[in-house]
């Protein structure tokens, strides 16, 4: 598997096992990144038959701008649609004269129910948007059709059959164990644009691409080099602590060695069982090391067991550094004070500073789930939301699957204007730029570098690559 947040960075990929569904509801519980897709999330997602969340057509709303159509107006100016010129008919599954059919298939319910809601709420918002004020891509409005992958690949694996058949795109997809629907998308050649690909077998699946575009193997020198600026005193007494399972390991070993190449000397390095309940010993063995900064690779709720065990022995590094899993308002609520200065690297737009895009996500993802909260995986799926429009567009009215795949391996420095760190979506190569956001007083703000993004090298570690 992968993922790490430079996005997910990079790492919280690290949080999913490819177990799939041999793995207990408890082992699957641990192993995804319980807080990182639930902010906000309204409990008791209402599915139909065969997990598929009936929406139809959002946001289609009287006199809506469609261009091309004699009885209506053309796309405003400036729409992210008006590369498209021209009309067409039904070139290819899910699409007609006047829709497309794009299918979101996200974890909903499970062990951690609403883990990745927020995908599919962004995904959502999204559809609302566009329909409502970007007018059409080449007189097609867009349909969404959602499904729950259960937190499992055997979920993933039946929802992505039934998109197959019902979709002409998957858009804004976030899976723990993604590796399930790969051999079927890549079957019917299906285009799947995810918010984020966190699975060694779903990145090489030749139709799939995330919007955050990471691998295990290849780690930015940008955030080991931010450590190194912000704790300037402590690098030389760091430890790695992560979750026994194939992808935190992955992603702790990688990123460890990305470190150490960049100048942090590790004292103690140590995976935790994701049965084990007592952390005191680890604690213990922290303070023993004379640990300053305790890197963690694994789900946020272990996270914050951690930390309520090293505040219970009045040991407190000088940073605790995660990955944006905890970039969330219930790693907030649910840690309180002993999470108090966590660190968290990420590559997207921070929802406390002002960001076009990210206000457009939060505006609209009100109208669709009211009292939801943003979160780094519903940036993604807006994010890949946008990147299928524009490209589809960009194809124009003879519209096919293999069209947009051509188009899209062709996408090489997205941003989504400006509200995500340039992605390789195209290459599939971890975004090279990242920046560290710190909890202070139960508030996120900036830590480094000083406004945007610090982008550096990318280091091969050779692990999981």
């Amino acid at each position: 598997m992968r993922r790490r947040t430079a996005l997910i960075a990079l790492t919280i990929c690290a949080l999913i096992a490819g177990c799939g569904s041999r793995l207990t509801d408890d082992q699957r519980a641990a192993l995804v990144v319980p807080q990182g897709g639930s902010a906000g999330a309204q409990d008791g997602a209402v599915t139909g038959e065969d997990g598929a969340v009936p929406d139809g057509t959002a946001g289609e709303q009287p006199g809506a701008a469609n261009p091309q159509q004699p009885d209506k107006q053309p796309n405003p100016p400036g729409s992210i649609a008006g590369a498209c010129q021209g009309t067409g008919g039904a070139t290819d599954k899910g699409v007609t004269a006047g829709e497309i059919t794009i299918a979101n298939i996200s974890d909903i319910s499970g062990p951690v129910p609403g883990i990745f809601q927020s995908a599919q709420q962004a995904t959502k918002a999204f559809v609302e948007y566009f329909n409502a004020t970007q007018g059409s891509i080449c007189g097609r409005k867009l349909k969404l059709v959602s499904f729950d992958s259960r937190t499992d690949s055997g979920g993933d694996q039946q929802a992505t059959s039934q998109a197959c058949e019902q979709a002409f795109a998957l858009v804004g997809s976030m899976s723990a164990f993604d590796q399930g629907g790969g051999p079927a998308a890549a079957g019917c050649g299906i285009p799947d644009l995810r918010a984020s690909t966190v699975t060694a077998q779903r990145q090489r699946t030749a139709v799939s691409f995330g919007a955050a575009s990471n691998v295990v193997n290849l780690v930015s020198s940008a955030g080991p080099d931010l450590v190194k600026q912000a704790f300037p005193g402590a690098i030389g007494n760091a430890a790695y602590m992560y979750l026994n399972a194939d992808a935190s390991a992955q992603n702790a070993k990688s990123m460890q060695k990305a470190a150490e190449a960049r100048g942090i000397k590790f004292v103690y390095s140590q995976a935790i069982d994701i049965a084990d309940v007592n952390y005191a010993p680890y604690v213990a063995k922290l303070k023993e090391t004379g640990a300053k900064i305790v890197y963690w690779i694994g789900s946020a709720q272990y996270a914050v067991r951690l930390q309520q065990a090293m505040r219970q022995q009045g040991y407190t590094p000088e940073a605790f550094i995660t990955d944006p899993s905890a970039y969330d308002p219930v790693y907030v609520r649910q840690g309180g004070a002993a999470v108090d200065g966590t660190v968290v690297y990420t590559n997207g737009a921070l929802f406390e500073e002002s960001n076009a895009q990210v206000a457009l996500y939060k505006q609209w993802l009100g109208r669709v789930a009211p009292g939801a909260a943003p979160s780094y995986f519903g940036m993604f799926a807006w994010a890949a939301a946008r990147l299928f429009v524009t490209t589809a567009a960009k194809v124009g009215p003879q519209l096919t699957r293999k069209a947009v795949l051509d188009a899209v391996r062709q996408v090489h420095d997205f941003t989504a204007e400006g509200m995500v760190a340039p992605q390789d979506v195209g290459g599939k190569r971890t975004s090279a730029c990242m920046t560290l956001v710190r909890l202070k007083g139960g508030a996120w703000s900036r830590l480094a570098p000083a406004s945007g993004y610090s982008c550096g090298s990318l280091i091969d570690t050779g692990v999981g690559g």
